[in-house]
Order: C-alpha cells, then sequence, then structure tokens
C-alpha cells in the first residue's frame, strides 16, 4: 500500500506506483508546525516516508508517547511496512506505561517486529528534559514545546545531525534496555 499526503498532511492511501529514488518533503511539512493536527501529520509524514523510502534506521524518543498517534489503524500499517524492509527503530521514554494502555494496537504491533526494535527507558528523573522527536539520517521532527504540539520539521543535515547526535547520547549513557516484547515466567 502505497500512498500520499492530502490536505492538511493526512494520510492518503492509493495505489501509488513505485516509490521515487529520493523523495522531497510535502509542501508546508517541513519548517515549523504547532498544534495536534499539525503533529499527527508529521508523525505520518515520518512512517509514510520510513515504508516508501525503507529508512534503515529511526530514533523515537518521548517521556511516555501518550499523545502520539502511535495506535491508529495507518500508522500501524506503515510501520508493518517499513519493518517489513529490514529497518531497525529504537524507542527511547522515560515510562512505557501510557504507550501499553493508550496503543494496543502498537504493542502488538512491536510484539510482531521485537527483532527490529530496541526499546529503552531514559534514566532522566528529569522527564521535561526527554526529547519528543522522530529522527532519521532523511528527515527530523522535534516537539520543542510538547505542551503546545510547537515544533519543527526538516530534511536539513543542520538539523537532522545535532538532533541524531543528541538521541544517540541518550541511549549510550542515559538509558537501559526496556519493554520487553514477551514476559517469560519461570
Amino acid at each position: 500500500m502505497r500512498g500520499r499526503l492530502g490536505p492538511r498532511g493526512a494520510a492518503v492511501m492509493g495505489s501509488g506506483g513505485p516509490a521515487p529514488a529520493a523523495w522531497q518533503p510535502a509542501e508546508g511539512l517541513s519548517g515549523r508546525f504547532e498544534g495536534r493536527v499539525a503533529f499527527d501529520a508529521q508523525l505520518q509524514y515520518f512512517l509514510h516516508q520510513a515504508a516508501a523510502q525503507g529508512w534503515r534506521q529511526i530514533i523515537v524518543a518521548d517521556a511516555d508517547f501518550a499523545d502520539w498517534a502511535w495506535g491508529s489503524a495507518d500508522a500501524v500499517e506503515l510501520l508493518h511496512q517499513w519493518a517489513r524492509q529490514g529497518g531497525q527503530m529504537t524507542v527511547l521514554a522515560h515510562r512505557f506505561d501510557r504507550l501499553v494502555q493508550r496503543h494496543p494496537r502498537w504493542v502488538q504491533w512491536r510484539r510482531t517486529w521485537d527483532h527490529r526494535l530496541q526499546c529503552r527507558r531514559l534514566l532522566s528523573r528529569d522527564v521535561a528534559q526527554v526529547p519528543s522527536a522522530l529522527w532519521s539520517p532523511q528527515w527530523a521532527v522535534q516537539r520543542l514545546d510538547v505542551a503546545r504540539c510547537v515544533g519543527v520539521a526538516s530534511a536539513e543535515r543542520s538539523a537532522i545531525v545535532p538532533l541524531g547526535e543528541r538521541l544517540q547520547e541518550w541511549i549510550r549513557s542515559a538509558s537501559t534496555p526496556d519493554f520487553a516484547a514477551t514476559v517469560l515466567g519461570l
């Protein structure tokens, strides 16, 4: 299933054709965004491009992912499409319990694709320090004000590289593996 973005950045699925070798951000999705609808459009766009382009590496980070649109059928289908291509995702969160409560479709997807994910709990005691971001070497989205959903999105290296370095530092020095796909008992 290939798609495009329609008005306001909403995913519109269609027959498409082969994905182009290179992509350009949709008009209006690069740059500053504000509000829940705009952030949801950024998430859908990110997942769509990851699936269409077969991005090999993705890092997502948030305090708890409670207000992300992870649980929608469209988001999970795009994640399936992406995972079938062999990419790796690192999920960073301060806590995972709200993700489990609010996004059961994503949790089921996570069980299916456990070999493609690494979930890590961030060790910072200050939740305000936890980044809220989607990152790949091709595209970055970061909420700078989580409460108002204000942030920036860019395909520019000047935005992607520093965010990627910051997230990698969180992975290396301030996180620990967590949120197993299954719980094994003895």
